[in-house]
């Protein structure tokens, strides 16, 4: 910890946190939310966190059955979680697929702004669909010194948010988290969320090209912070007899490529599966063992294969785990050869980051922001998103030049322990909070009169 002072984050004492999901829920956006928030309270502040109850990409069209529903109210590490209960509009799941594109597709057919305006706020209203926004906007946001939202995919969530901060002249932090593959990045640039990320007091970019890409939208460049996500440095000791159990426990054979995230077709799951089946049809085997959410995704793609030699090598080499702990996560990282992340979804990708913790060599896509993170060739290589047969070049690359990999792996290493830990966010997090309440107060502030003119 690196003990900022609550003068240095300009006199900010109490922060609200709105996000799409928290805790229990696993993934990058959910990491950096915790990780600041522990930070934030650990220094004095008072945090609270407004979101929803899903536990997992799915909750949110599909009605989960949980063995124990999760709290509406709770604190985790001295964070109060405040959760609002989602509901599913008829027929479910279906209308939230309808609803969840229409928005988009006012985009696509470029109808007038005075047309789409009205009705991207009435459909953002449903984005996500939970009961009690209003009410609890309203009873949060005015005792608040920074209002900041998280993942503008989620509009209503954002407009809610930003129309209460504006109405109760609060400065508002944007962490879009914006995804910048061709076949989605019209999912975060919809007239209603440009407006919002114009008019609120910064707007926070994951990479150089997430900050082009707002300032191109018409964000005042002085408003766009680049905020790098991190790391925590400890790691626990994976020694070679927790490796070699590891190997045997899940009956690995072969080199290993590490898979970490939601396994779908974005994250580039399906991808990395097909590139891997290519390497055993080539005569090298590489074991492909994927940890994380929606694993029944991954699945399903695997028996929809037509029978034969491509679905037989990818139920002999693809391991699906499902949501793991952090202790097999950082027990697979440490077996593994290389991580692949040839996603179109990630912002930042701080699992490349985990990776290098342990340095190892990584692939990750040539999309968003991760070639800000990777540098062919120097601690890891990129590849055109869903692209097979160049990923498969990749792993092959890696596996079959094993000091090379491992040099990728110990400059990554470097990097992380230099550039990204969560005490890094967290310093420069701080700052953009300090920039944004000067902002507000500059703005909100009633124009002055020269002595002639009183």
């Amino acid at each position: 910890m690196l003990g900022y002072s609550v003068e240095q984050a300009s006199n900010v004492t109490n922060l609200l946190f709105v996000a799409p999901s928290y805790l229990p829920f696993t993934g990058g956006a959910q990491s950096f939310l915790q990780a600041m928030a522990r930070r934030l309270v650990a220094d004095g502040h008072t945090v609270t966190v407004l979101t929803t109850n899903a536990r997992q990409a799915t909750d949110f069209w599909a009605i989960p059955h949980p063995a124990e529903p999760l709290a509406a109210h709770e604190t985790l590490d001295g964070v109060q979680v405040e959760r609002l209960p989602l509901v599913y509009p008829s027929p479910a799941p279906y209308a939230f697929g309808v609803l969840r594109r229409a928005g988009y597709w006012l985009r696509a057919l470029r109808l007038p702004a005075a047309l789409q305006r009205p009705l991207l706020h009435r459909l953002a209203s449903w984005m996500p669909p939970v009961t009690g926004l209003a009410n609890a906007l309203e009873r949060l946001v005015p005792a608040s010194d920074i209002v900041q939202v998280s993942d503008s995919s989620w509009d209503g969530l954002l407009l809610a948010v930003a129309q209460a901060a504006a109405r109760h002249n609060k400065p508002l932090v944007l962490v879009p988290f914006m995804h910048l593959g061709r076949q989605i990045q019209g999912h975060f640039q919809m007239l209603h969320q440009i407006e919002a990320y114009r008019a609120a007091e910064a707007v926070v970019a994951l990479s150089q090209h997430e900050a082009q890409t707002y300032m191109r939208l018409g964000v005042s460049p002085e408003r766009v912070r680049v905020l790098s996500m991190g790391v925590d440095p400890d790691i626990p000791a994976v020694g070679e007899a927790e490796v070699a159990a590891f190997r045997r426990e899940h009956g690995l054979m072969h080199p290993i490529v590490a898979f970490l995230g939601a396994n779908t077709y974005d994250k580039g799951a399906y991808t990395t599966a097909q590139a891997v089946a290519r390497l055993a049809r080539e005569g090298l085997p590489v074991d492909l063992v994927c940890a994380g959410p929606q694993g029944d995704s991954l699945r399903n793609f695997v028996r929809a294969t037509p029978s034969g030699p491509l679905r037989d090598a990818l139920e002999q080499r693809v391991h699906i785990l499902d949501i793991v702990d952090q202790a097999t996560k950082h027990r697979l990282l440490a077996a593994a050869d290389l991580l692949a992340l040839p996603s179109q979804v990630d912002s930042f990708g701080i699992v490349l980051l985990e990776a290098w913790l342990h340095s190892k060599p990584v692939i990750g896509a040539n999309v968003g922001g991760i070639p800000d993170l990777v540098q062919p060739e120097q601690n890891g290589l990129l590849v055109p998103f869903g692209d097979a047969q160049t990923l498969a070049a990749a792993i092959r690359r890696l596996v079959e030049q094993p000091a090379w990999a491992r040099a990728l792996g110990e400059v990554g290493h470097q990097q992380v322990m230099e550039r990204y830990t969560w005490d890094h966010t967290y310093r420069n997090l701080l700052d953009v909070y300090g920039r944004a309440r000067n902002t507000r107060a500059a703005t909100a502030a009633p124009p002055t009169t020269s002595p002639e003119e009183a």
